[in-house]
Protein backbone atom coordinates (compact mmCIF):
# COMPACT_ATOMS: atom_id res chain seq x y z
CA UNK A 1 0.00 0.00 0.00
CA UNK A 2 1.15 3.35 -0.93
CA UNK A 3 1.13 6.14 2.06
CA UNK A 4 -1.07 8.10 -0.32
CA UNK A 5 -3.94 5.23 0.48
CA UNK A 6 -3.85 5.96 3.58
CA UNK A 7 -5.60 7.82 5.82
CA UNK A 8 -4.39 9.57 9.25
CA UNK A 9 -7.08 7.89 11.17
CA UNK A 10 -5.36 6.34 14.09
CA UNK A 11 -8.30 3.20 14.35
CA UNK A 12 -7.45 2.67 10.66
CA UNK A 13 -3.77 2.52 10.87
CA UNK A 14 -4.10 0.24 13.67
CA UNK A 15 -6.17 -2.08 11.72
CA UNK A 16 -3.76 -1.85 8.70
CA UNK A 17 -0.79 -2.02 10.27
CA UNK A 18 -1.91 -5.16 12.21
CA UNK A 19 -1.97 -7.01 8.82
CA UNK A 20 1.46 -6.30 8.80
CA UNK A 21 1.46 -3.35 6.59
CA UNK A 22 4.65 -1.09 6.93
CA UNK A 23 3.45 2.11 5.65
CA UNK A 24 0.75 2.19 7.77
CA UNK A 25 2.80 1.22 11.17
CA UNK A 26 5.36 4.16 9.85
CA UNK A 27 2.54 6.19 9.87
CA UNK A 28 1.17 5.51 13.25
CA UNK A 29 4.81 5.56 14.49
CA UNK A 30 4.70 9.25 13.38
CA UNK A 31 1.10 10.11 14.74
CA UNK A 32 2.12 8.29 18.10
CA UNK A 33 5.67 10.90 18.09
CA UNK A 34 3.53 13.88 17.43
CA UNK A 35 0.76 13.03 19.46
CA UNK A 36 -1.83 13.40 16.64
CA UNK A 37 -5.15 12.15 17.16
CA UNK A 38 -3.31 9.90 19.61
CA UNK A 39 -1.33 10.48 23.30
CA UNK A 40 2.01 10.85 22.79
CA UNK A 41 4.07 8.04 23.72
CA UNK A 42 7.81 7.88 22.33
CA UNK A 43 8.00 4.36 23.55
CA UNK A 44 5.37 3.19 21.72
CA UNK A 45 6.49 5.37 18.84
CA UNK A 46 9.52 3.65 18.81
CA UNK A 47 7.88 -0.28 19.15
CA UNK A 48 5.98 1.18 16.12
CA UNK A 49 8.73 2.18 14.03
CA UNK A 50 10.58 -1.06 14.91
CA UNK A 51 7.56 -2.77 13.74
CA UNK A 52 7.19 -0.99 10.48
CA UNK A 53 11.13 -1.78 9.47
CA UNK A 54 10.83 -5.71 10.00
CA UNK A 55 7.51 -5.27 7.72
CA UNK A 56 10.08 -4.30 5.09
CA UNK A 57 8.90 -0.60 4.80
CA UNK A 58 12.34 0.88 3.80
CA UNK A 59 11.84 4.72 4.85
CA UNK A 60 10.97 3.09 7.97
CA UNK A 61 14.12 1.20 8.22
CA UNK A 62 16.30 4.69 6.84
CA UNK A 63 14.45 6.72 9.95
CA UNK A 64 15.31 3.86 12.63
CA UNK A 65 19.06 4.12 11.39
CA UNK A 66 18.75 7.96 11.45
CA UNK A 67 17.92 7.42 15.18
CA UNK A 68 20.85 5.45 16.33
CA UNK A 69 22.79 8.34 16.14
CA UNK A 70 20.59 10.14 19.24
CA UNK A 71 21.59 9.57 22.70
CA UNK A 72 19.19 7.93 25.44
CA UNK A 73 15.77 9.61 24.85
CA UNK A 74 16.37 11.32 28.68
CA UNK A 75 19.38 13.22 27.23
CA UNK A 76 17.94 14.05 24.18
CA UNK A 77 14.68 15.94 25.52
CA UNK A 78 17.00 17.72 27.85
CA UNK A 79 19.12 19.84 25.63
CA UNK A 80 21.89 22.22 26.43
CA UNK A 81 21.59 25.56 27.78
CA UNK A 82 21.92 28.51 24.77
CA UNK A 83 24.44 31.31 25.20
CA UNK A 84 23.61 34.92 24.25
CA UNK A 85 25.61 35.92 21.60
CA UNK A 86 24.84 39.86 22.16
CA UNK A 87 23.22 42.43 24.85
CA UNK A 88 20.12 43.65 22.99
CA UNK A 89 17.91 41.47 20.75
CA UNK A 90 18.05 37.87 22.64
CA UNK A 91 20.17 36.01 19.85
CA UNK A 92 21.58 32.69 20.80
CA UNK A 93 23.75 30.23 19.93
CA UNK A 94 23.45 26.40 20.77
CA UNK A 95 26.51 24.72 19.70
CA UNK A 96 26.38 20.56 18.94
CA UNK A 97 22.29 20.52 18.69
CA UNK A 98 22.16 17.89 16.19
CA UNK A 99 24.93 15.47 15.75
CA UNK A 100 26.67 15.12 11.97
CA UNK A 101 24.46 12.10 11.22
CA UNK A 102 21.45 13.63 12.02
CA UNK A 103 22.58 16.80 9.70
CA UNK A 104 23.50 14.64 6.53
CA UNK A 105 20.38 12.59 7.07
CA UNK A 106 18.38 16.13 7.19
CA UNK A 107 20.24 17.03 3.82
CA UNK A 108 19.12 14.13 2.05
CA UNK A 109 15.83 13.88 3.52
CA UNK A 110 15.65 17.37 1.39
CA UNK A 111 17.91 17.11 -1.60
CA UNK A 112 15.53 15.28 -3.68
CA UNK A 113 12.27 18.45 -2.43
CA UNK A 114 13.79 21.50 -2.66
CA UNK A 115 11.70 24.45 -4.59
CA UNK A 116 11.89 27.87 -5.35
CA UNK A 117 11.63 29.65 -1.51
CA UNK A 118 9.12 31.69 -1.16
CA UNK A 119 8.16 35.05 1.40
CA UNK A 120 4.38 36.24 2.53
CA UNK A 121 2.95 38.60 0.38
CA UNK A 122 1.48 41.27 2.85
CA UNK A 123 -1.53 42.21 0.88
CA UNK A 124 -2.96 38.31 0.56
CA UNK A 125 -0.61 36.45 2.98
CA UNK A 126 -0.13 33.79 0.05
CA UNK A 127 3.42 32.72 -0.63
CA UNK A 128 5.05 34.41 -3.80
CA UNK A 129 8.23 34.30 -5.19
CA UNK A 130 10.34 37.54 -5.01
CA UNK A 131 13.98 38.83 -5.98
CA UNK A 132 14.50 39.34 -2.12
CA UNK A 133 14.86 35.31 -1.63
CA UNK A 134 16.67 33.26 -4.65
CA UNK A 135 17.72 29.99 -2.42
CA UNK A 136 15.77 27.15 -2.44
CA UNK A 137 13.67 24.90 0.38
CA UNK A 138 12.40 21.62 1.35
CA UNK A 139 8.99 21.50 3.53
CA UNK A 140 8.80 18.87 5.47
CA UNK A 141 4.93 18.39 6.22
CA UNK A 142 2.85 15.70 7.87
CA UNK A 143 3.20 13.28 4.25
CA UNK A 144 6.75 13.96 5.07
CA UNK A 145 7.01 13.76 8.98
CA UNK A 146 9.39 11.27 10.14
CA UNK A 147 10.16 9.69 14.12
CA UNK A 148 13.29 11.58 13.77
CA UNK A 149 11.59 14.62 12.39
CA UNK A 150 9.47 14.59 15.51
CA UNK A 151 11.96 14.16 17.84
CA UNK A 152 14.08 16.91 16.61
CA UNK A 153 10.89 19.17 16.26
CA UNK A 154 10.48 18.10 19.97
CA UNK A 155 14.00 19.19 21.29
CA UNK A 156 13.39 22.77 19.65
CA UNK A 157 10.36 23.29 21.53
CA UNK A 158 11.89 21.72 24.63
CA UNK A 159 14.87 24.55 23.93
CA UNK A 160 12.94 27.45 22.79
CA UNK A 161 10.12 26.66 25.91
CA UNK A 162 7.39 26.80 23.39
CA UNK A 163 4.54 24.20 22.56
CA UNK A 164 5.29 21.20 19.88
CA UNK A 165 2.01 22.18 18.35
CA UNK A 166 2.86 25.80 17.75
CA UNK A 167 6.07 24.91 15.35
CA UNK A 168 5.40 25.60 11.89
CA UNK A 169 6.19 22.79 9.36
CA UNK A 170 9.92 22.55 9.31
CA UNK A 171 12.02 23.67 6.32
CA UNK A 172 15.36 22.42 5.59
CA UNK A 173 17.06 25.90 2.69
CA UNK A 174 19.46 25.40 0.65
CA UNK A 175 22.04 28.57 -0.70
CA UNK A 176 23.91 28.13 -3.94
CA UNK A 177 26.70 30.37 -4.53
CA UNK A 178 25.97 33.68 -5.08
CA UNK A 179 21.79 32.93 -3.65
CA UNK A 180 20.46 34.74 -0.41
CA UNK A 181 17.62 35.56 1.46
CA UNK A 182 17.94 39.19 1.98
CA UNK A 183 17.28 41.79 5.07
CA UNK A 184 14.10 40.91 6.38
CA UNK A 185 11.96 40.32 9.45
CA UNK A 186 10.73 36.61 10.79
CA UNK A 187 7.58 38.14 12.74
CA UNK A 188 4.50 39.44 10.85
CA UNK A 189 3.43 42.75 10.67
CA UNK A 190 0.00 42.92 12.76
CA UNK A 191 -0.53 46.19 10.64
CA UNK A 192 -0.64 44.28 7.35
CA UNK A 193 -4.17 43.60 6.49
CA UNK A 194 -3.06 40.02 4.49
CA UNK A 195 -1.45 38.68 8.04
CA UNK A 196 -4.69 39.31 10.27
CA UNK A 197 -6.04 36.14 9.94
CA UNK A 198 -3.03 34.16 10.10
CA UNK A 199 -2.28 36.02 13.29
CA UNK A 200 -5.84 35.31 14.85
CA UNK A 201 -5.32 31.42 13.99
CA UNK A 202 -1.59 31.35 15.35
CA UNK A 203 -0.30 33.61 16.78
CA UNK A 204 2.59 35.51 16.30
CA UNK A 205 6.26 34.01 14.94
CA UNK A 206 7.75 34.22 18.65
CA UNK A 207 10.97 32.67 17.75
CA UNK A 208 13.20 31.71 15.49
CA UNK A 209 15.55 28.41 15.86
CA UNK A 210 18.15 27.49 12.45
CA UNK A 211 20.66 24.52 12.11
CA UNK A 212 23.47 24.75 10.32
CA UNK A 213 23.54 21.27 8.15
CA UNK A 214 26.55 21.67 7.04
CA UNK A 215 30.05 23.77 7.60
CA UNK A 216 31.84 23.42 4.44
CA UNK A 217 31.38 26.55 2.52
CA UNK A 218 32.67 30.03 2.48
CA UNK A 219 30.54 32.99 2.74
CA UNK A 220 26.88 32.33 3.70
CA UNK A 221 27.06 33.80 7.24
CA UNK A 222 23.46 34.65 8.77
CA UNK A 223 23.95 38.70 9.47
CA UNK A 224 21.95 41.00 12.01
CA UNK A 225 21.51 44.84 11.66
CA UNK A 226 21.78 44.99 15.19
CA UNK A 227 25.53 45.48 16.42
CA UNK A 228 26.49 44.52 13.18
CA UNK A 229 26.29 40.65 13.73
CA UNK A 230 27.66 38.53 11.27
CA UNK A 231 27.39 34.92 12.65
CA UNK A 232 28.30 30.95 11.01
CA UNK A 233 27.99 27.82 13.39
CA UNK A 234 29.71 24.76 12.55
CA UNK A 235 27.95 21.79 11.60
CA UNK A 236 24.97 20.82 13.51
CA UNK A 237 24.95 24.06 15.63
CA UNK A 238 21.72 25.93 16.59
CA UNK A 239 20.99 29.85 16.34
CA UNK A 240 17.69 30.84 17.94
CA UNK A 241 16.93 34.75 18.65
CA UNK A 242 13.14 35.90 19.91
CA UNK A 243 11.57 37.66 17.62
CA UNK A 244 9.08 39.05 20.30
CA UNK A 245 9.92 41.42 23.20
CA UNK A 246 9.00 40.10 27.10
CA UNK A 247 5.53 42.54 26.83
CA UNK A 248 4.20 40.77 23.55
CA UNK A 249 5.50 43.50 20.85
CA UNK A 250 7.38 42.26 17.89
CA UNK A 251 11.30 43.15 18.62
CA UNK A 252 12.14 44.93 15.07
CA UNK A 253 16.12 44.49 15.86
CA UNK A 254 15.83 40.93 14.94
CA UNK A 255 16.15 42.52 10.66
CA UNK A 256 18.61 39.60 9.33
CA UNK A 257 19.57 38.54 6.26
CA UNK A 258 20.87 35.21 5.31
CA UNK A 259 24.50 36.07 3.27
CA UNK A 260 25.28 34.12 -0.18
CA UNK A 261 28.11 31.67 0.43
CA UNK A 262 30.92 32.63 -1.93
CA UNK A 263 31.76 28.82 -2.17
CA UNK A 264 30.27 25.37 -1.97
CA UNK A 265 26.60 25.60 -0.76
CA UNK A 266 24.67 25.90 2.47
CA UNK A 267 22.64 24.04 3.89
CA UNK A 268 20.21 25.32 7.07
CA UNK A 269 17.26 23.85 9.00
CA UNK A 270 14.60 26.24 9.83
CA UNK A 271 11.97 26.92 12.50
CA UNK A 272 9.46 29.25 12.71
CA UNK A 273 7.88 29.05 16.28
CA UNK A 274 4.16 30.19 17.51
CA UNK A 275 3.16 30.24 20.68
CA UNK A 276 -0.12 28.03 20.43
CA UNK A 277 -1.50 25.40 17.88
CA UNK A 278 -3.79 27.00 15.09
CA UNK A 279 -6.99 28.05 15.82
CA UNK A 280 -10.65 27.76 13.66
Amino acid sequence: MSTDDLTFDPAELHAVSAKGDGVASHRLAVLTAMGLWVRQDWAEALRLLERAAAQGHEPAGDDRAALAALPDLGQWLTPPRPRALMAGPAILTVPDFLPPSVCDWLMDQAREETRPALVYDPATGDGLRNDIRTNSASQIGLERMTVTMALVRERIARIAGLPVPGLEWTQVLHYGVGQTFDWHVDWLNPDEPGYAADLASRGQRIATLLVYLNDDYEGGETAFEAGGLRHRGKKGDALMWANTLPQGGVDPRTRHAGLPPTAGEKWVLSQWLRGRAPTG
